[in-house]
Order: C-alpha cells, then structure tokens, then sequence
C-alpha cells in the first residue's frame, strides 16, 4: 500500500485556479462517494481551504492511482488537466506523508505556524470517515500527523504567539492605515475565519463594528460577543458607504460585492480585505477611485 497526494497551493497555483478546484462542503461529500464508487481508491481525504486544495489517497497502484486523481479533478471542475498541470504537485510514500505533516503543522502554509490548518485537517478527515472511505493505513498516517503536531505546539517555539489569519489580517490594515480607532468596519460572514478577525479587532478599539451574514442569527451571536451591530444582509448595501474597511469571508460560491455596487457610492477612502475562497469581491472593483 501506498500514499499518495495530488495538490496544488498557492506557492504553486494563481487564485483563479484555486478557485476553480475548489471543494465546498457539499461538493466534497459528493466528490468523497464518487472516488469511493469508483473502487480505484482504497480511500482518501480531500483538503480544500482557501490556499490549498490536496487529495491524499491510497493506494496498491501507485501510477493508475495518480491518474485516477488527475481525471478525477479535470472531470469534477471541468478544466483540461494537462493545460494546468505546471499547477499541480504529485508526491509518493515518505515524500507525501513528509508534505502531510508540513502542512498538518502549519509551515507549508502562507502564514507559516499557523493553526488553524489543523483544525481543518481533522475535519476533512472526518469527512472521509463519515463517509466510511478511510482505511486502516490512511487514518493511521493522519493519527500520526496530528498527533505530531499536538507535540509540536507544546515544544516549538514557532506556535508561542498563536499566529492566525486574523492577527495577520488585523496588523495588515493597520500597516495600510495606521490606527483603526474611530474606524467603520464592516464585517461580512461569521465563519471560523471571520471569528478570528473579529476578535482580534475588538481589541483595536474602533469606531463601530457592523457584522453582516445571510443567517442573521449568526451575526446576531458573533456581534453580542465582541460588542458590534448585527445587519441583516438584505440590508448590506446601505451600510457599504460609510465603511472604511470591509473584511469579508462567506461561501458564497459568486461575488457579492461587485463594482456596480460601489463605483457611484465611494467618495472617501476604503479598504477591502477578501479573505474567502472562492472570492466575494469582484476584482474590478480595485479600479474604483479611493478603493485599496
């Protein structure tokens, strides 16, 4: 038996094409049924975040196990696979289980020692094994990792400080603008990503903090624990003009803040920090007047 992985990042790939591989949370449960149908596989587990999307499968059949993956990919997103190749990574046994731990551990990651890449490990994990697609060798390689890494967060130095998206996103604003007291922020999702952000922006004492979600009763939860405003998202666009920074993070699988949103509405300098995949902001809206 064999391990093998199949992935690209964003070292190796432009967000356009991260975007167009990307799994949601329904896709992968479907993608998980049709590889296990499919018998190639003896299982596997698909990691997709907004940096990454990797497929770790086993495997007897090293070389068919490859191109079960790669004909998988191209059939699944519908791109020609050879066309994007130069985008993909392919490692065997040791190798793959080497990368497994890397990134288990946060330092493939764009934010190197973060920890949030292994909360997302497990759960992908465990999406594999609810699907009954997880065997023996497989699970025990993961075991292995994040047990690695629980060790590793304990004795490294390099997770001391807790590093996350949302440290990282709040000194980048600060970098852009200096201060963010008396500051309007607009916050857009109440995912896991969003959390992090906003606790961390509390702590910079601005203005107001506006928390928006198509579940008004999410934002409702997040905005009472960090002392913001809930606004319903039917009401979203009434709220984009006073805001001064705009951090956004949904599932939404299309834009939900387009240039024609924004381009006759802007007279005073704004910030848009897009933290989701796949995007939520047109990138043409960069080309509005005022707008970072």
């Amino acid at each position: 038996m064999s391990l093998i992985m199949v992935g690209t990042n964003h070292n190796h790939s432009p967000v356009e094409f991260r975007e167009r591989v990307y799994f949601s949370k329904k896709s992968l449960q479907d993608s998980l049924d049709f590889l296990k149908e499919r018998g190639v596989l003896k299982g596997a587990v698909i990691l997709s975040t907004c940096n990454r999307v990797e497929i770790y499968a086993s495997s007897d059949d090293e070389e068919l196990a490859i191109e079960e993956i790669k004909n998988f990919l191209a059939g699944q997103h519908k791109i020609n696979i050879d066309k994007f190749s130069s985008y993909l990574y392919i490692y065997k046994g040791i190798d793959a289980a080497r990368h497994l731990f890397s990134v288990t551990c946060g330092m493939d990651s764009m934010i190197p020692g973060e920890t949030q890449i292994l909360e997302q490990v497990k759960a992908s994990l465990a999406e594999s094994d609810s699907k009954g697609f997880l065997d023996s060798f497989l699970k025990a390689i993961f075991h292995s990792a994040i047990s690695f890494v629980d060790k590793a967060h304990v004795e490294s130095i390099i997770f001391k400080d807790n590093i996350s998206i949302g440290t990282i996103a709040v000194e980048f604003i600060k970098d852009r603008i200096s201060s963010l007291a008396g500051k309007n922020i607009l916050i857009i999702g109440a995912g896991r990503v969003i959390e992090l952000v906003a606790r961390h922006l509390e702590k910079e004492t601005p203005e107001v903090i506006f928390i928006s979600t198509r579940t008004f009763e999410k934002a409702k939860d997040l905005s009472i624990e960090i002392k913001a405003k809930a606004v319903r998202f039917n009401e979203l666009k009434k709220f984009l003009n006073s805001a001064d920074i705009i951090i956004t993070a949904t599932r939404s699988p299309h834009f939900i803040i387009d240039k024609k949103m924004l381009e006759y509405m802007i007279n005073h300098k704004m910030l848009i920090i897009d933290l989701a995949m796949p995007r939520d902001v047109d990138p043409e809206v960069k080309n509005i007047k005022g707008v970072e």
